[in-house]
């Protein structure tokens, strides 16, 4: 069977990142996270299960929520992708300033020899793209706030199961041929559901991150047109 971490490798990535700051927002290598998360996902998986009464909707709900956005996810690297141009400029400007950021556009437009090379309209349009991955995300965080919490009710009630689900007895039991995975034992489904909600907690933060990054470079933007 796969084990499952508790801590996300997402953790890590995000450790230095949990702030919305412009600094790390624009420091963080979001593309290659979202790449990362993507794959977690769908080694974690989306399955539905029924094993307990009770506790089965919040197991079956939690999945889901990781299923959506991994669709989420998947919609954003292909407005990502979309918009290469727009990539490279943001990561060749990662970590400045508003004030550095100002002139990084002013310089890269005033060289461009057309209107369709230029990097503003290009970030204005990419804004628009994204706008409804950003409305699916923050209907998510929503759902994912009640599940961390819920998460954390459904782990004290049922601690001592969480527990015996590691404990050498009930890996002697995969020995003997009765393997129970997360489809099957409570303890398991119940640390996979908290995975599942801790993975769509990074992935939310991600793409939370490139919205409020896309939004700072937008007002600046509109300063600029505003000078003439």
């Amino acid at each position: 069977m796969k084990k499952w971490i508790v801590a996300p490798l997402a953790a890590v990535v995000l450790s230095a990142c949990m702030s919305t700051s412009n600094e790390n927002a624009a420091t963080l290598d979001r593309n290659q996270a979202v790449a990362d998360l993507s794959v977690q996902m769908e080694e974690l998986g989306f399955s539905r299960v029924e094993i307990q009464p009770g506790v089965d909707e919040f197991l079956n709900i939690c999945a889901s929520i990781l299923e959506r956005q991994y669709n989420v996810m998947g919609e954003y690297r292909t407005q990502t992708e979309n918009y290469v141009d727009v990539q490279a400029f943001l990561t060749a400007h990662q970590g400045k300033s508003e004030e550095e950021l100002r002139a990084a556009i002013i310089a890269f437009d005033e060289k461009a020899q057309t209107e369709d090379e230029k990097i503003g309209p290009k970030l204005t349009a990419y804004n628009s793209a994204i706008e409804g991955v950003s409305e699916q995300n923050t209907k998510l965080a929503t759902e994912i706030t009640l599940q961390l919490a819920q998460a954390a009710i459904i782990l004290s009630e049922h601690s001592t199961t969480v527990a015996k689900a590691g404990s050498l007895g009930l890996v002697s039991g995969w020995m003997s041929g009765n393997e129970q995975t997360a489809d099957n034992n409570l303890g398991l489904a119940i640390l996979r559901a908290k995975d599942q909600i801790d993975l769509a907690s990074d992935a939310n933060e991600i793409i939370t991150l490139e919205q409020e990054t896309i939004e700072a470079i937008n007002s600046l933007q509109e300063e600029l047109e505003a000078k003439g």
